[in-house]
């Protein structure tokens, strides 16, 4: 959802379809009209010519691991108009600007990344905006690369999950598709299949037929929650926190490398909430 000095600005969309001449699509290279499609209920795409002011209410806390100083020419641009940007991607033609308009601190160094898009430059005029469906403030956060060439949608919620693919055509068109579902990694030689939100039995049943093999831990982890994952079968727990999210940790190993696991809550089998790969030494 794209806001506008702090209340929701309804005809932002409407306005860019206005600039692009009608319809949910611009004139691309060539004569040829890039259309913007979504099939996420919670992301939207539109046409775009000029970005509004960020809202007036910033927020407050320190949320600065998740924002940068912006790079390229784009990225100023939005960072002028007071917006937080939060990644600059390319992607097609396209320089992909993620930002936000408020932040708010949480817990276990947390953050809620709200009045968030995506702004699809070309140079530096501004072609399409990426964001939330009305009500949903915090449905986009950042965007982060994977192999393919799209783009992964974070929302930003203070545990960020992925909600959406970004990919580009070669007319310039952009679709916001549901994520994959599986990310391919370390230039294709494995692929992790999309376990966010699994419990954590499900989801090393799912890792196992992509290829990924539990490993055990050196040694036997002391905290309790960790030990009870072990006599339950899930021989790969590492540790988990006692406080905040209650993290737990895991650990596989598969041809294209390592790859790690993290969960989040105290239920008896906690649910992914990331991971990360490793590649090579598999």
């Amino acid at each position: 959802m794209l806001l506008l000095g702090g209340t929701v600005a309804g005809g932002v969309a409407a306005q860019g379809n206005r600039t692009a001449g009608g319809g949910n699509a611009v004139q691309g290279g060539g004569g040829a009209a890039a259309a913007f499609t979504s099939s996420v209920a919670a992301v939207r795409i539109a046409p775009l010519a000029v970005l509004p002011r960020a809202p007036a209410d910033a927020g407050e806390g320190d949320c600065s691991h998740l924002l940068q100083a912006p790079r390229s020419a784009a990225g100023r641009m939005v960072a002028n108009k007071g917006w937080k940007v939060t990644a600059e991607q390319s992607i097609g033609r396209y320089q992909a600007v993620s930002f936000v308009g408020r932040v708010e601190q949480g817990t276990s160094g947390s953050c809620l990344l709200d009045a968030g898009n995506i702004a699809l430059f070309e140079g530096t005029t501004l072609r399409a905006i990426v964001h939330g469906a009305d009500g949903n403030t915090a449905a986009v956060g950042h965007a982060e690369p994977v192999e393919g060439g799209a783009l992964r949608i974070w929302n930003g919620d203070f545990l960020s999950q992925p909600v959406a693919d970004l990919a580009v055509g070669a007319n310039g068109g952009a679709t916001v598709t549901a994520p994959a579902p599986e990310e391919r990694v370390c230039r294709g030689k494995g692929a992790v299949p999309n376990i966010y939100g699994m419990p954590i039995d499900k989801a090393r049943a799912a890792l196992g037929r992509a290829g990924w093999t539990p490993v055990r831990a050196d040694m036997v982890p002391t905290d309790p929650r960790a030990a009870d994952l072990i006599r339950h079968g899930v021989i790969e727990a590492e540790d988990c926190s006692g406080t905040g999210f209650g993290y737990c940790g895991f650990a596989y190993r598969g041809a294209a490398g390592r790859l790690s696991v993290t969960t989040v809550g105290d239920a008896a089998m906690p649910e992914v909430s990331g991971y990360g790969v490793t590649c090579g030494g598999g």
